[in-house]
């Protein structure tokens, strides 16, 4: 069995037939650290490689290092949760998996946008699901075989019709709903998912789907072991400090003995236009630009580092 990093380390090496993952949602009630110390609760596992905590924009996460023990903590703030009152939402990659060595399946964020605010993102959701479930097909998969769906709202006015279709379609996945910054005079949303293989495959742009050069549409990874990196955010917001924030990752997976030109997962969280743009220049002087990641990028609310506009972090093989 291979040893996970040290505590809060720049990546964790995991092998891919244990992986878990699990979501928590804690009871809308109380503080942000009651509410941390119930989803921490709910993560069933012995070890924990991963974290992805959401948090709201102004959450104070001094704390969460103390308490959320796994090998890579990433923080990322949102614009709110189905609930008003939730604070917290824990997405985790843990030990306890019995998988197949076909692997993954990564889905890009399928994303749906209208250049007007609308409150009801109902009829998106479901045309964004329309584009998860061409991606699953056309890699020879389904709804039923997806493990963790994660939706970005621009609206949460009817979430619960929201959570109530999610529910229908992708019954066995767990579902997360976040609410992202309002783009200016847009409504959008975006799903990323996860499903377990039923085959190993490497990149795919399936018939229905816009192909990108850009991103690449469905992603297999079928490695024996998986490296998720820790979140690397820029420091401010110019061209040079996004840059850096790719080259700290390139030089923390190389550590590892992983490659960033292999990623078949790639999370960018703009904090604003800038944080966007910039990101879309720079990542191809790290990325493959002949076989991009499959990737989501969609507005965020922020960081644990406040001064931030981008921050980025991959999932990729072990050779």
């Amino acid at each position: 069995m291979l040893p996970a990093l040290p505590l809060f380390s720049q990546g964790v090496v995991v092998d891919s037939e244990e992986i878990r993952f699990q979501l928590a949602i804690p009871d809308p009630k109380g503080s942000l650290m009651e509410q941390m110390h119930q989803a921490r609760g709910r993560i069933e596992a012995k070890h924990i490689f991963r974290y992805r905590a959401f948090v709201r924009p102004d959450a104070d996460v001094g704390q969460f290092s103390g308490y959320l023990k796994s090998d890579v903590l990433s923080i990322v703030r949102v614009a709110g949760f189905p609930d008003k009152n939730q604070k917290i939402a824990l997405e985790a990659v843990t030990k306890g998996g019995k998988n197949a060595a076909a692997g993954f399946v990564f889905v890009s964020g399928q994303g749906v946008s209208r250049n007007e605010q609308v409150p009801r993102v109902l009829p998106m959701v479901q045309a964004t699901f329309n584009n998860v479930d061409t991606a699953l097909k056309g890699s020879g998969h389904d709804p039923s075989d997806v493990l963790l769906l994660t939706c970005y709202l621009s609206s949460m006015d009817d979430i619960k019709d929201v959570q109530k279709l999610a529910s229908a379609r992708y019954p066995k996945a767990l579902r997360n709903h976040l609410q992202i910054p309002l783009p200016y005079g847009k409504a959008l949303v975006e799903c990323e998912a996860i499903a377990r293989a039923k085959k190993p495959f490497a990149f795919l742009n399936p018939e229905g789907l816009t192909k990108s050069p850009n991103f690449t549409q469905v992603a297999g990874i079928s490695s024996p072991r998986i490296y998720f990196s820790s979140l690397h955010a820029s420091n401010g917001c110019s061209e040079q400090g996004v840059r850096e924030m790719f080259q700290s990752l390139d030089d923390a997976m190389k550590k590892s003995g992983a490659s960033i030109k292999d990623a078949v997962f790639s999370y960018l969280y703009p904090s604003s236009d800038d944080g966007t743009n910039l990101t879309r220049k720079v990542r191809f002087e790290f990325y493959n630009k002949e076989q991009p990641p499959a990737s989501t990028l969609v507005p965020f609310s922020g960081y644990e580092a406040r001064n931030a506009c981008a921050a980025v972090e991959v999932v990729a093989p072990m050779k």
